[in-house]
């Protein structure tokens, strides 16, 4: 049912996605460290799980010394937690262990000099609950075993009841229905050979506020609503961010349709864009990326990174009032 918030403009949809069946992204992003960690199955799957459940709101995450921001910090640090500190994943010890504890910890990794207090990790009080849910929902469900709960699954997202968006949706850490975590993490254990999906008609693409605002600006998602559009351009925090966010995941799922391409293989493409291209200030309209190196261009094959890939069928590039939209902003452990 279309929102009279939001609406799909398929059309655009339609050209942004004659844009992305051309783009071929670098085969070094899939041997990444993070994907090929040389670890047992189970430590593996622990260090994706618990990456993901805390993977949101990371706007302040930021390491100076690695030049890191978000969800590239948070790969960094859990793949040195599993290397080296592989308690800091066991289920059982995360569940037995304090609030207080666990927190000191997880501030201490997310620091340049592991002092907590140096630290841009917030919400970490919010976090480690999160963690210590997912676990005490891993132990009593599969003994603690996230093999034993990918396996129940029988490498499908719906199975009358137990896919496996049906069984992480238990956990208060995946239960949000736009389902962002959960399909993050079967994107993740797909890339990471470990688990082969199924029924791939079901998986609903990944928005993350990145893509969120690029799918705005590029007009292939509307704003009916001035009032709306004035929050968004103001940056104003709204009591709900779901329409938008759903007329954004309708949108991806055409765009994907329409290119060819794989729609977990979106998160690839816009999540690297948004993050540097068209962000604070964009490639378009300053004609100099934002972010160095540019995330896009260390994802994507390009002949240049003199102008976006996307402008000639972008609104935002020629219009900005488009280019001046922003992501919504919304309190929530979801996304």
């Amino acid at each position: 049912m279309e929102s009279p918030l939001a609406m799909v403009n398929q059309l655009q949809c339609r050209q942004v996605a004659s844009i992305v069946r051309g783009l071929v992204i670098r085969p070094e992003f899939g041997s990444r460290l993070f994907l090929n960690l040389p670890v047992g199955k189970e430590l593996k799957l622990r260090m994706l799980f618990y990456s993901v459940a805390i993977c949101h709101q990371t706007r302040n995450l930021f390491s100076k010394k690695y030049n890191l921001y978000g969800w590239e910090y948070i790969e960094k640090v859990f793949s040195a937690i599993a290397l080296h500190h592989p308690e800091l994943l066991d289920p059982q010890s995360i569940s037995g262990e304090t609030e207080q504890k666990l927190s000191l910890s997880l501030k201490r990794a997310f620091s340049d000099d592991q002092e907590a207090e140096h630290s841009s990790l917030d919400r970490v009080e919010e976090r480690v609950m999160l963690m210590k849910e997912l676990s005490g929902f891993v132990i009593r469900r599969f003994n603690g075993s996230f093999s034993d709960l990918l396996d129940s699954t029988g490498n499908f997202l719906l199975n009358s009841g137990k896919g496996l968006y049906e069984v992480l949706e238990q956990s208060l850490t995946f239960s949000d229905t736009a389902r962002k975590k959960s399909s993050f993490l079967a994107k993740l254990l797909s890339d990471s050979k470990l688990y082969n999906i199924e029924d791939t008609g079901n998986y609903i693409p990944i928005m993350d506020y990145h893509m969120m605002r690029v799918l705005l600006r590029m007009g292939c998602v509307e704003i009916r609503d001035k009032s709306l559009a004035q929050a968004l351009t103001e940056k104003r925090v709204l009591k709900t961010e779901e329409p938008v966010r759903q007329a954004c995941i309708e949108a991806m799922r055409i765009i994907a349709l329409e290119s060819g391409v794989d729609p977990w293989i979106m998160n690839d493409i816009f999540w690297p864009l948004g993050r540097s291209c068209c962000k604070e200030t964009t490639l378009c309209s300053a004609h100099v990326c934002m972010k160095q190196p540019c995330t896009f261009e260390t994802m994507i094959l390009l002949n240049n990174h003199k102008k976006c890939s996307f402008e000639a069928n972008c609104k935002g590039a020629s219009d900005s009032s488009y280019r001046a939209l922003w992501e919504p902003f919304a309190e929530t452990h979801f996304y």
